[in-house]
């Protein structure tokens, strides 16, 4: 059995994995200083349209403005600029071999001026915006939604051909049409019940995510991935998980209302760490991690 350390300061949060012999097995830093962009969606407003390198510039209320690629814009945003919506019945498969074989224009998709949905897929970095998306991606415990783009794509890690054939067909009977998902290793052996409750989660952030894009201003920032010690958690908490430890009460509590609605029957593991030796020193975190910068 394994246990998930979290160590809250004002100015860092830190997380351990360690093994029964308290021997460390991960260790993730997230640094309160600064602004973490990546997988957060914006109303973006389109400031310059540059069809000499097919990127436009996007106005996303930071110090710079975040750039869009045309190879970052979904076929179907790109389709329903350039061609207007397609009848139900007309077949996608000519379509898609035009648009191979007469690249798109992006001054075609986005015009000046206009606001989009994007999705900060890199933070940015040095002179450079950050790098935006229509591709959207939000990671789940078991599945990682793509609710615009309707492609199921399995993890090779995934043991046998039959379990991931039994994945793909549970994944698309559960996602609404028009919708895809990348299966994640942890999917392996997971009941029906399971991964509905991940699919419904996701799906709910996405909802939620569309509702706030009609009430927000152009640049405005919507939805922020959650932080570090959530993400270990979404990742990693599972049977093998004795209990998750944590020394601060406020986030202990978070993280129980997080759970509760990810995966409820560990809402239990939570545990909130009273002792008086600092916890990274109790489980000898510290100096595992000293020997391994020597």
């Amino acid at each position: 059995m394994k246990k998930i350390l979290i160590n809250q300061s004002p100015w860092q949060t830190r997380v351990a994995i360690i093994d029964d012999n308290t021997k460390l097995q991960n260790i993730y830093f997230w640094s309160h200083a600064g602004n973490h962009l990546e997988r957060c969606f914006f109303k973006g407003l389109v400031t310059k349209v540059l069809p000499g390198i097919q990127t436009a510039f996007v106005e996303i209320n930071q110090e710079k403005s975040g750039f869009l690629h045309i190879s970052e814009i979904d076929r179907e945003l790109a389709g329903t600029r350039i061609t207007g919506d397609l009848d139900q019945d007309e077949d996608t498969a000519p379509r898609q071999r035009r648009s191979r074989q007469q690249p798109a224009d992006i001054s075609t998709i986005l015009k000046e001026q206009e606001c989009v949905l994007v999705q900060v897929s890199k933070e940015p970095m040095g002179s450079k915006g950050a790098k935006l998306s229509t591709c959207f991606t939000l990671p789940g415990r078991f599945i990682v939604l793509m609710p615009n783009i309707p492609r199921i794509g399995t993890s090779r890690k995934i043991g046998t051909q039959e379990e991931r054939h039994r994945l793909k067909d549970l994944v698309r009977s559960l996602l609404p049409e028009g919708m895809g998902a990348i299966i994640r290793t942890s999917s392996e052996n997971r009941t029906e019940r399971e991964i509905k409750q991940d699919i419904t989660f996701l799906l709910k952030t996405w909802n939620e995510i569309l509702k706030k894009e009609k009430e927000a201003v152009a640049g405005e920032k919507i939805y922020q991935d959650v932080n570090l010690a959530f993400q270990v958690i979404r990742d990693h908490l599972d049977e093998e998980i004795e209990s998750v430890v944590v020394d601060d009460k406020t986030i202990q509590k978070e993280l129980t209302k997080y759970v509760k609605e990810i995966a409820p029957e560990y809402s239990s593991k939570i545990k909130t760490y009273t002792g008086k030796t600092p916890l990274f020193e109790r489980y000898h975190v510290d100096e595992q991690i000293q020997e391994a910068l020597k």
